[in-house]
């Protein structure tokens, strides 16, 4: 399974809405804002644009908060179902601001070269 940048995960969401994919991102874990971020600063789009809502789903699994606290601004691999905003909402996540969210299955770290 290809890695897609949080740009080109944005960028082809028409085709990749409902479809697991793997995510290369910045992890932001913080109140109201649980999501991936592009990861260069220089092909960032304002505000969310550049960013996709981080979730689990619904029921009983949630996210370990000390392991993601300890993640928060990392670069991170997620592998997750990408979803497009409902169009009554126009957006994702927290008052609608992302524009697309990944239903999580595996959050870990990306490992630098020695």
């Amino acid at each position: 399974m290809p890695t897609y940048s949080v740009n080109e995960a944005i960028e082809s969401l028409e085709w990749l809405a409902g479809k697991d994919i793997t995510v290369r991102g910045l992890l932001s874990f913080q109140f109201e804002n649980i999501s991936l971020s592009h990861v260069l600063l220089a092909d960032r789009a304002p505000g969310y644009a550049s960013s996709i809502w981080l979730s689990v789903g619904n029921g009983t699994l949630n996210f370990d908060e000390r392991i993601c606290e300890r993640l928060h601004g990392k670069v991170v691999i997620v592998e997750g179902t990408l979803l497009g905003p409902a169009p009554s909402l126009g957006g994702c996540g927290h008052f609608s601001l992302w524009p697309a969210k990944i239903v999580a299955r595996t959050l870990e770290r990306v490992q630098t070269g020695n």
